[in-house]
């Protein structure tokens, strides 16, 4: 497929559309039951900026330069890119717009810690999984099956560190001050959303999806507690409730704050679900994993989809440890019961 052959790539099923003035996406293909990720352009003053990069494949590098040929742009008019986060499907292309353009990289503090440079850095974040996977119970028989993995684990860090630093609230370069950063961790510790005040637009990421829900996992560099981390992002993006919403997957989507609401009842839900599943003495994180429902049975999730449900089940079980609803116990393996005040507090509550 050849950029010169627009033609071949919409064959190909790569699509370019416009969102509104200024304001293009393109659907950058992804290896995953999601299909693809979406890549934004923004029109500014003296060029185009990205929001977020795809899956590093020639396939997404074709169609993002596709979707700057649909904007009447070129690699030469990319000022600069607005990394959401930096999971290989939302940066994926970070190095290859290094080396072909001078465009800067911006992304949130909280995302440094995950891009990783060098073989100690990615050695240590492989122990780090295999003791996080201990702790949760995982059999060795598995533990084998994911280190069997591990290159292709490692190949989708993200290796290529940002020029420009964005908090909450800041104004993105080269917009006059239209494009404002909104920190949203959960999904990951540095998630930004980014609000485009002048077009009355929201750039989502994972943070917010139109029907899948995104995984909020406790595992090494998230936190303590990623859900609630994600609760309070909920309620920081109701300053866009009334903007057109383009996620990083799906579709855009116009009824931000009904979609608020669901996210916020679900996580209550679920909450409620790993608590039942735990008082009815399943105590390691394995195992209140395989008790949950899942989109498809757990027995028939690929690696990285039993990683991320194992650890979305973690961030829920310490989410209820905060709330003093279970307790855990177990140096080597997590061992988690009912608090002991726990029954007394839901009821007289």
């Amino acid at each position: 497929m050849s950029i010169a052959d627009p033609a071949a790539a919409r064959k190909a099923g790569v699509t370019a559309t416009a969102f509104a003035r200024g304001v293009w996406g393109t659907t950058l293909p992804f290896p995953s039951p999601l299909a693809y990720s979406f890549g934004y352009l923004v029109a500014v003053d003296r060029g185009v900026i990205a929001v977020d990069l795809g899956w590093n494949s020639d396939e997404s590098w074709e169609a993002f330069q596709l979707g700057l040929e649909r904007a009447g742009a070129g690699l030469d008019s990319l000022l600069g890119v607005l990394v959401t986060h930096v999971h290989p499907d939302h940066y994926g292309l970070a190095d290859r717009v290094q080396k072909h353009t001078d465009a800067w990289i911006a992304m949130h503090p909280g995302e440094l810690p995950h891009v990783v440079r060098d073989e100690a850095t990615i050695r240590a974040r492989v122990e780090d999984m295999t003791v996080w996977l201990t702790r949760c119970g995982v059999p060795v028989h598995v533990l084998d099956e994911i280190h069997s993995e591990e290159a292709e684990l490692t190949s989708g860090f993200a290796s290529v560190s940002p020029d420009i630093l964005l908090g909450d609230g800041d104004k993105v370069p080269g917009t006059g001050g239209t494009l404002v950063a909104l920190h949203t961790p959960g999904h990951t510790p540095g998630h930004l959303c980014f609000h485009d005040t002048e077009r009355n637009l929201v750039f989502t990421g994972d943070h917010v999806l139109p029907r899948v829900t995104p995984n909020v996992s406790r595992r090494p560099g998230y936190g303590d507690d990623p859900l609630s981390d994600y609760s309070r992002s909920l309620e920081r993006l109701r300053v866009a409730s009334d903007a057109l919403v383009l996620p990083g997957h799906e579709w855009a989507f116009d009824a931000l704050e009904p979609r608020l609401q669901f996210l916020q009842e679900h996580q209550d839900e679920r909450a409620r679900e790993v608590e039942a599943v735990v008082v009815s003495g399943a105590t390691t994180v394995w195992e209140v994993t395989q008790a949950l429902k899942w989109a498809r049975p757990f027995e028939q999730l690929a690696s990285r989809g039993r990683r991320q449900a194992i650890g979305e089940t973690h961030a829920h079980l310490y989410r209820l440890r905060n709330e003093r609803r279970l307790a855990v116990d177990g140096e080597i393996c997590e061992r988690w019961s009912r608090a002991a005040d726990g029954l007394s507090r839901r009821e007289t509550a």
